[in-house]
């Protein structure tokens, strides 16, 4: 389903070769600077891609690959520079994602889901919230706070 929405950035590519050459052939210096953000668009959605691959991998063999981390960390940058709140929610629950379910580390997962949940609502990405929502309630069932969690989970399914 995501793929359908990141999949609009195929096109990114082909429009920087056009707006290098327009950049190259018209000394156009604002034609550099679009080239620029259709790169860190396909950047951006590249590195939650690939990310999203070495996660699935890890479930499988259970070894990390601390490059998955690093993509994730990159993807939020790239968006949080372009301005794309919703993608950026969605990289940020990836970091998060990587510190709670490949590093064990809840605490410092916490601030990743609050913000991409944030930013998700925000957008009205119902996809990103309910997948926030869910890993906050893991969080709160972890902390014994089963009412919390409860209403977490619930959230996610509606």
């Amino acid at each position: 389903m995501r793929a359908v929405v990141t999949s609009s950035r195929a096109m990114d590519m082909d429009r920087a070769a056009a707006l290098y050459e327009r950049a190259m052939f018209t000394n156009d210096p604002e034609a550099l600077e679009q080239a620029d953000r259709e790169l860190d668009a396909a950047e951006a959605d590249m590195s939650l891609a690939r990310g999203r691959v070495m996660h699935v991998r890890y479930l499988w063999t259970r070894k990390e690959d601390p490059r998955e981390l690093e993509l994730f960390t990159r993807a939020v940058e790239l968006y949080r520079s372009l301005g794309d709140l919703r993608g950026e929610a969605e990289a940020l629950f990836w970091v998060g994602t990587a510190h709670q379910v490949v590093y064990g580390d809840r605490e410092t997962s916490l601030p990743y889901f609050e913000r991409s949940y944030e930013l998700a609502t925000r957008t009205n990405d119902k996809l990103t919230l309910s997948y926030a929502a869910r890993h906050l309630g893991f969080i709160e069932q972890a902390a014994g706070r089963i009412d919390a969690a409860r209403a977490r989970f619930e959230e996610s399914v509606r």
